[in-house]
This record gives structure tokens, C-alpha cells and sequence, in this order.
């Protein structure tokens, strides 16, 4: 295991991750509130069947925290009460509390499971009431003028009693304008009117928020024809209404209006926090610079993939492997960077072949140094040879062979990268210096 990793309390860095993972948890339930300092409060009457029972949501429950790499101890119970008691203080075995049972389940507890202040716990201790069983067979009237109200409050509300509220998290609506015409219509100068003061007023709610999109949705309402939704997807989140516009507009412009559009709906999609950068204009400053060009490469993606499409621009990465082949992993420059990249590998060809070419090769030794490469009709006198570098497969992978590179200089000053295979002794060309 590696070293330990000490963090600073930050109690309201803490607060806004429990915040953030009690709307993760409303796809369990709608009303989720969260219980100070380490706790989330889900009311799942109605909603245990969609999981296949109660038994079966409280372990996908736990088996989704554990992807998040968050250890929990989760609990069903009839009541907030129990549950809290039962989560917090009960064995694995009896945290799934039938109906009726909270009585039982509670009882073998300490009483510290009822969320009694410490104090008072302290002065229950020295009297030897150290379960909520011992506290349940007390008359309640002698137990509320000894120890106050909140005793009994407590023990009402595990034993479902007495009512308790919670205040459960609600999720901001998402951003989306409508507007509505009187009639069909077929201007496009009306429609493209529409569409820009709602993506205005989208683009506004968005900086309200402190946010960006990267998915902007216009849906035309037509009259005789199912909606027609225009996608515009961006590679960081936005919320400029005049750059958002300029890459719909061609888009709209190609739409089927159909016998009229009677409505237009915009919508924001994945939306992101944009994070406030503080730019210099008198000094340079590294950081801002670095941040600029960012932004420039976020434009030309975003252009480029309007006009040609999405998928057609690409963004190349390095990948964990040995083999050049294999080395570089392409993926749409509309998605996200991967946070880390593996290391640069040691001196690479700036252009590596589809298909590597055969070729002919003379060397004194199957270790070099290489004299002469024939490929191409062409025959390649070389006057300088770096190498061997042996490249072997993955050993998860069966099929491939182990391979010997060499970085070769021609007469011609051209730089050619030129391997043999091991397991065949055939030679190839696989790379050429730019």
C-alpha cells in the first residue's frame, strides 16, 4: 500500500461534497436530505420496488458508493430514527428492518443510537442505562422528568410515534426557454429571432449559475411534422450566446421547417461549473497565457466540428502500450482531455505508417549496424545507424512479436525507422523522421 495521504478538515469543503452526493442520490429516491456531518437520509417508500425490493436497493446502494471509492453502511428501516441507530450501530446481518420490527432492532442498541447529545448519554451511562432497551422499559413519564423532553422525542421518532420531518435537497430546474407563436410560420428570420433571444436568455441563466454548457438542444415545433431537435455540442462548457449562435446558425439554416414551426424550445445540456480566471493586462502572466490558448483551441475545435461534424475531428493521445501501433488512442476532440497522460516514449518517427512497408536490409549482424534498406523501387545507402531498441508485445495479448528498431540516416539525409522481427527475421520500414 502506498504512503498515507493527510488531508486538512475543511468543514465547508465537506458540506458541498455531501451536498453534491446527496443529488447523486436522488436516482434512488426523490426526497434526499442530508444528515450532518456524514450522512444522507433517503425516503424510499415507493420506490424499493423499482430496484427489485429493499433487500436489492440497499446493495446496489452500497456497491455504487464503493465504485465512488466511499465506504458506507447503509440501512433500511421503518423510520428515520431506526435507520439512523441501525446504520450506525448494528451489524451487517440487521440493517434491513421490516416493517413493525424498529422496536427490536433498536433495543440491543447503545443509546447513543437514539442521536442523544453526549451529555446526556454520559449521564445515562453512570446510571447503568447503557441500551435503548433499557431506556424503553423505563415508565416515560418518570424518564422525562429525569432526563427532559428529548429523550422521549427521540425514542417516539425510532419507534414511529411521533413525526419527523426532513428537508430534502432540491435540484435546480434545468435551463430550458420556450416560446410559443401564434400561428405556423415559415419566416426563418422570425425563427432565427426567437432562437437567438432564447439562447440569450439560456446564456444568462447559465452565468447566473456560474455555468457553462456543452450541449445546446434548439427543438422547432412544427405543425404537420414530429419536433425537429438541432444539436450543438461544444468541447468546453459555454455560455457566449454569440459564438453559440454563429455555430447554430448554419445548422438552422438547413432545417425542414415543414408547413410551419409553431414553437422553439432551447436547452442546455451537460452543464459545468466555469471557473473564474483572473487576467493580467499590464504584465504577462504564464498561467493566463496557457489558459488563452486553451480557449483559442476550444473555438477552432468547436468551428470545425459544426462544419464538418463531430466525429470527423479528432484529438490524438498518447497510450500505455510498447507498441507504436498501439501507442496513440484517437477520440473526438468534443470530448474531455483525459486528466493524466502516460509518459512521451523515447525518440519517435513524426510519421508513423499505416501499414508497415517490407523491406530489404543489409547488416553485417541480425543487431546491426544496417548498410543498405531497399523499399519503395528504391534502394537507401544509410551513413549513420542508431539502435537496437527491442519492442515486445503486451503480455496479456497472445498474437505479435517482439521487434528490433532501428533509427537509420540515408544518404539523401532522409531518417527512416526500420525493424526486424524476431520470430521471422523480415525486415520493414515503420516510421519516417519529417
Amino acid at each position: 500500500m502506498g504512503a498515507a495521504r493527510i488531508e486538512r478538515h475543511d468543514p465547508v469543503r465537506e458540506r458541498a461534497a455531501l451536498r453534491a452526493l446527496a443529488q447523486w442520490a436522488t436516482r434512488f429516491s426523490p426526497l434526499v436530505a442530508i444528515d450532518e456531518p456524514d450522512g444522507l437520509r433517503l425516503d424510499v417508500a415507493g420506490c424499493a420496488h423499482l430496484f427489485g425490493g429493499e433487500p436489492r436497493l440497499r446493495r446496489t446502494v452500497e456497491r455504487r458508493l464503493e465504485r465512488l471509492g466511499i465506504a458506507s453502511r447503509v440501512a433500511i428501516a421503518p423510520t428515520y430514527g431506526c435507520a439512523w441507530g441501525v446504520a450506525r450501530f448494528a451489524p451487517p446481518e440487521r440493517r434491513l428492518v421490516e416493517p413493525g420490527g424498529a422496536r427490536d432492532a433498536i433495543a440491543p442498541l447503545p443509546a447513543r443510537a437514539l442521536r442523544l447529545p453526549e451529555s446526556l448519554v454520559s449521564d445515562l451511562d453512570a446510571l447503568g442505562l447503557h441500551r435503548v432497551g433499557d431506556l424503553l422499559d423505563l415508565p416515560r413519564s418518570a424518564a422525562t422528568a429525569r432526563f427532559g423532553p428529548e429523550l422521549s422525542s427521540r425514542l417516539d421518532q425510532a419507534l414511529g410515534q411521533a413525526f419527523e420531518l426532513i428537508d430534502p435537497v432540491r435540484r435546480e430546474p434545468p435551463v430550458a426557454r420556450e416560446r410559443l407563436f401564434q400561428g405556423p410560420t415559415t419566416q426563418t428570420e422570425a425563427i432565427e429571432h426567437a432562437v437567438r433571444e432564447l439562447l440569450a436568455e439560456t446564456c444568462r441563466e447559465l452565468s447566473r449559475r456560474d455555468a457553462g454548457a456543452q450541449l445546446v438542444s434548439v427543438e422547432l415545433i412544427r405543425s404537420d411534422l414530429p419536433p425537429l431537435t438541432i444539436d450543438l455540442r461544444v468541447s468546453r462548457p459555454a455560455r457566449d450566446p454569440r459564438r453559440l449562435w454563429s455555430l447554430l446558425a448554419p445548422k438552422l439554416e438547413r432545417a425542414h421547417l415543414g408547413f410551419g414551426v409553431e414553437g422553439v424550445r432551447v436547452r442546455a445540456g451537460d452543464v459545468g461549473r466555469v471557473r473564474h480566471e483572473q487576467s493580467s493586462r499590464w504584465t504577462s502572466d504564464e498561467r493566463a497565457d496557457r489558459e488563452a490558448l486553451r480557449r483559442e483551441a476550444a473555438e477552432l475545435i468547436d468551428t470545425l466540428a459544426a462544419r464538418f461534424g463531430g466525429d470527423r475531428v479528432r484529438r490524438a493521445a498518447l497510450a500505455e502500450s510498447h507498441r507504436p501501433e498501439r501507442a496513440v488512442r484517437w477520440s473526438s476532440a468534443l470530448e474531455p482531455e483525459p486528466p493524466e497522460a502516460p509518459p512521451a516514449p523515447a525518440d519517435r518517427p513524426t510519421a508513423l505508417l499505416d501499414r508497415p512497408v517490407p523491406a530489404d536490409v543489409l547488416a553485417l549482424t541480425p543487431d546491426g549496424p544496417v548498410h543498405r534498406v531497399r523499399f519503395g523501387g528504391r534502394e537507401h545507402e544509410i551513413v549513420r545507424c542508431v539502435g537496437p531498441e527491442r519492442l515486445a508485445p503486451e503480455w496479456w495479448r497472445r498474437a505479435g512479436s517482439t521487434r528490433d528498431y532501428f533509427a537509420v540516416a540515408t544518404s539523401e539525409g532522409r531518417w527512416l525507422w526500420v525493424a526486424r522481427s524476431l520470430e521471422t527475421g523480415r525486415w520493414f520500414v515503420h516510421g519516417i523522421w519529417a
